[in-house]
């Protein structure tokens, strides 16, 4: 199993949103999974940080976003979404550099399962008390059925199976093993 992400090329990339409003509408719509936003209505406009070219935001597959949505550059997709159109659904969206304009795809994840290891995971206290899972994070899988999954708990966190993997090869994107416990 992997994590996928943007091959690094420099410090301070990453892309968000163009308002904390819009960070929040798509956590809901992407992240939870709830329908607050018709499809045919999600287009949205992120930003890139300065530290991409736009030479980059043209060659690469995978951008690194604020929120745990994947985002997908156009390429990827075109090869892709049939293959994985049951657990994976593409949004069109714009990437601004500067003045320039890309299209990119993020990811809403269909499927969700119990992913994140928690017990043999690291962890944190947080101010009010309360524990959350760190670093190191374990990860189980109790079927290898899937593309993508997101942990329906703590859904900042999704993995990629062997198959998806083996459908990035040829892709600008890097593909990271995650420690399995068993």
């Amino acid at each position: 199993m992997f994590k996928i992400g943007q091959i690094e090329t420099n410090s301070n990339q990453i892309i968000h949103f163009k308002s904390q409003s819009d960070s929040q509408r798509y956590w809901k719509f992407f992240v939870e999974n709830e329908d607050i936003i018709l499809p045919h209505y999600v287009n949205p406009l992120l930003i890139a940080e300065k530290g991409y070219t736009q030479q980059q935001i043209q060659t690469l597959d995978f951008l690194n976003c604020i929120l745990p949505i994947p985002l997908f550059s156009e390429r990827f997709v075109e090869k892709n979404s049939d293959i994985l159109k049951n657990e994976i659904l593409f949004f069109p969206c714009k990437i601004k550099k500067e003045k320039d304009i890309t299209e990119f795809f993020l990811g809403r994840i269909l499927r969700s399962g119990d992913i994140l290891d928690v017990q043999h995971s690291g962890s944190r206290r947080l101010m009010d008390g309360t524990q959350i899972p760190d670093i190191p994070f374990m990860y189980r899988i109790e079927a290898e059925d899937f593309y993508i999954l997101r942990d329906k708990i703590y859904k900042s966190h999704y993995i990629i199976s062997k198959k998806f993997a083996s459908l990035c090869e040829g892709f600008n994107l890097e593909l990271k093993s995650v420690v399995i416990y068993k």
